[in-house]
C-alpha cells in the first residue's frame, strides 16, 4: 500500500502542491485561526465543542478533491486541476453539514458509554470517500456498509492518524522552540504540516476503503 500511495503522489506531485497551496493551507489557516478566536472568547460557553468541530471539519472538508484525484489516478482517468477545485467548492456544504450531524451524534453519544461516539467518529472518517455519490442516502448507506465490515480497522486507522498528527506537531514545535514565536507562527506551522500530511492520509484511506469496493445499491430507493 505504501508503494501505491507513493506512486499516486509521484504521478500527481504538481497537482498535489497546487491543491495544498490553494486549498489545504488557506483552509487550515482560517479554521485554526477561528478555533483560537473561539477558544479565547469569554462570551462562548463550552468553546471547546465548536473548536473541536472546526478541527474535525478541517480534515473532512478537504478530503473530496484528493479522493477524486486518487480515484482518477487509480482508474487511469484524465482530469483537469480546476475540476478538483470545483469539487471542493461543490462539496463544501455537503461535507460541512454531515460532519456537523455526525459530530453532534458523537457529542451526545458520550452519555451512552461512548458507543455512538465511536460510530460517529468512524463515519466522519469514511463518508467523504463517498462524496462522489449524487444522493446523500446512497453515500450514507455505502459508508455504513464499510463501517460494518471494517469497524475494527477503521478505529485503528483513527488512532494511527491521530498519532501521526501528534508526532508531526511535536516534531515541528520542537524545531521552532528556540525561536520567538506567536499564535500566527503556530497556525502557519499547522497549515504546513497539514499540507504535507493530509494528502498521504487521504490516499491511504482511498486505496484501503474504495479501491476494491463493489456496491450494488439502487438509487431509486432514495429520495
Amino acid at each position: 500500500m505504501v508503494r501505491d500511495i507513493m506512486d499516486i503522489y509521484n504521478r500527481n506531485v504538481i497537482t498535489i502542491l497546487i491543491l495544498s497551496l490553494v486549498l489545504v493551507f488557506p483552509v487550515t489557516f482560517f479554521l485554526y485561526f477561528a478555533s483560537i478566536y473561539l477558544y479565547q472568547s469569554d462570551s462562548i460557553e463550552y468553546a471547546n465543542l465548536p473548536v473541536l468541530y472546526l478541527l474535525v471539519l478541517n480534515f473532512t472538508v478537504l478530503f473530496p478533491p484528493f479522493f477524486s484525484l486518487a480515484q482518477n489516478d487509480l482508474n487511469d482517468m484524465v482530469y483537469k486541476k480546476r475540476e478538483l477545485i470545483v469539487i471542493f467548492i461543490n462539496k463544501f456544504g455537503y461535507i460541512t453539514f454531515l460532519t456537523l450531524v455526525f459530530y453532534f451524534i458523537g457529542i451526545f453519544g458520550s452519555f451512552f458509554f461512548f458507543i455512538p461516539t465511536f460510530i460517529a467518529g468512524c463515519l466522519m472518517l469514511l463518508f467523504p470517500l463517498f462524496s462522489d455519490e449524487r444522493k446523500v442516502g446512497i453515500s450514507i448507506q455505502k459508508t455504513w456498509t464499510i463501517f460494518k465490515k471494517e469497524h475494527i480497522f477503521i478505529l485503528l486507522d483513527i488512532l494511527l492518524i491521530i498519532s501521526l498528527n501528534v508526532l508531526a506537531w511535536a516534531g515541528a514545535t520542537y524545531l521552532v522552540a528556540n525561536f520567538e514565536n506567536n499564535t500566527i507562527v503556530y497556525i502557519l506551522l499547522r497549515a504546513i504540516i497539514n499540507s504535507i500530511l493530509f494528502p498521504f492520509v487521504y490516499f491511504y484511506l482511498t486505496i484501503k476503503y474504495r479501491r476494491d469496493s463493489n456496491f450494488h445499491i439502487q438509487e431509486k430507493d432514495y429520495v
